[in-house]
């Protein structure tokens, strides 16, 4: 009954030991603007959608024209090398290729649909670093608060463990008490530096998201209040679904159909004759003086009539449509597992109820008194320490577990449900 009084003590009293505080610093909005500001991995995707595009453009070019030219090495008529006069022998000839089976508009489309689904990647990689800032975010947010919890009981047994050594010099208190509060005290220095080193990785991932030099540490602002206003009776299971359609890798994967499509056509046409007309001018080396004609070239596709390639853009149209069938599944699954999940994180929060009014202050003074009277020994002091510690980080994990189950069914959907 002492541990459960404790437990729900300290989920008021974790609400309670910032209120007054102000701590101005980087809300979840500046941050997610730093981020698509300044995020590397997003400036580098960002390329892949101007090079597709840059593959659009280069489809739209038409072949250039092939321009011979021929000059006679020795006149045997004249004697003269290389002559360029009007007995001497030079030609001319322009050719210029003409796609007859489209092949040209198919190559476009094919590319234009590339490029749409050059975006539906980006969006991905945005959708994905995204919801990794806000996780980053949250979990820093309370691992640093954490620490404070750390920092007020290291501060209240340091005060103690003073008082004690005092009351040690003048015969009453024994030496035992004095090394356990100090061995405890080194226990509690010794968690504390390990969640601090935690922290500095949490904000070190959260500085390369944002694109921020090393070691540069704001405080961060998170407003809690949301969660207390999260209604999962307005989200309905079927309504999400519905905007499934609208995920960039579900559009991706249907990008990637449409392109496989796109590619059979194109290869079909690639077998094609390919056809030529050309222009040919002659000075002096033909029945007549300057002679000019014109002529057509068409290969003939006995042999070579794009089979394997045909083939595979057919495999690969099979493969895609179920890249297709398997973005929609995973689509699926994963939103019945962030349903579930945000479900439990939210009654499992509600579920603790504490409204115990005191501080901070009051509990470890209360504890520490009794402790110097002897009304509570060792062990049960060590206890309430524990216990409201334990009590603290709980609270933090359950309200980390709700924001994250929110940002997790966020980007399931593919779209801002919950907005904090």
């Amino acid at each position: 009954m002492k541990r459960l009084l404790i437990i729900g003590l300290a989920f008021t009293v974790c609400d309670a030991l910032y209120a007054e505080e102000d701590m101005p610093g980087l809300s979840l909005r500046e941050a997610e603007k730093c981020f698509l500001e300044h995020n590397v991995q997003l400036t580098a995707q960002r390329y892949n959608v101007d090079r597709a595009q840059a593959q659009v453009v280069q489809a739209r070019l038409f072949d250039n024209p092939v321009i011979s030219l021929e000059q006679n090495v020795y006149n045997r008529l004249n004697g003269k090398y290389f002559d360029v006069g009007k007995e001497g022998e030079a030609a001319i000839e322009i050719e210029q290729e003409i796609p007859i089976a489209r092949q040209r508009n198919k190559r476009i489309k094919l590319e234009e649909i590339n490029r749409e689904a050059a975006g539906y990647r980006f969006e991905e990689v945005l959708r994905t670093l995204r919801s990794e800032l806000y996780r980053s975010f949250v979990d820093t947010y309370y691992q640093s608060r954490s620490i404070r919890v750390y920092d007020r009981e290291i501060t209240s047994v340091g005060k103690l463990l003073q008082a004690v050594r005092e009351q040690e010099e003048k015969g009453n208190k024994s030496q035992m008490e004095v090394s356990r509060l100090e061995l405890f005290l080194l226990s509690l220095r010794k968690e504390r530096q390990d969640a601090e080193q935690q922290l500095v990785e949490m904000r070190g991932r959260l500085n390369l998201l944002l694109g921020a030099p090393a070691g540069q540490d704001r405080e961060l602002v998170l407003d809690e209040s949301i969660l207390e206003k999260v209604d999962l009776s307005a989200v309905s299971f079927a309504d999400l679904g519905t905007m499934l359609d609208s995920r960039p890798d579900v559009r991706a994967a249907r990008a990637g159909v449409r392109a496989a499509e796109a590619n059979v056509k194109l290869q079909r046409a690639m077998a094609a004759p390919e056809f030529s007309v050309r222009g040919m001018y002659d000075r002096a080396g033909n029945f007549i003086n300057d002679y000019f004609a014109i002529g057509v070239t068409c290969s003939v596709p006995i042999f070579n009539r794009n089979q394997g390639e045909i083939k595979s853009a057919k495999l690969e149209l099979l493969q895609q449509g179920k890249e297709e069938e398997y973005a929609v599944d995973k689509a699926e699954m994963e939103l019945y597992s962030a349903c579930h999940q945000l479900q439990k994180a939210v009654e499992l929060y509600r579920a603790f109820d504490g409204r115990v009014e005191q501080d901070f202050e009051q509990l470890m003074e209360g504890i520490n008194e009794n402790f110097y009277e002897r009304n509570i020994n060792m062990l049960e002091f060590i206890d309430y320490y524990q216990s409201y510690k334990e009590a603290c980080l709980q609270c933090y994990a359950l309200r980390r577990d709700v924001f994250g189950a929110m940002e997790n069914l966020n980007t399931v959907v593919g779209r801002t449900i919950f907005k904090f």
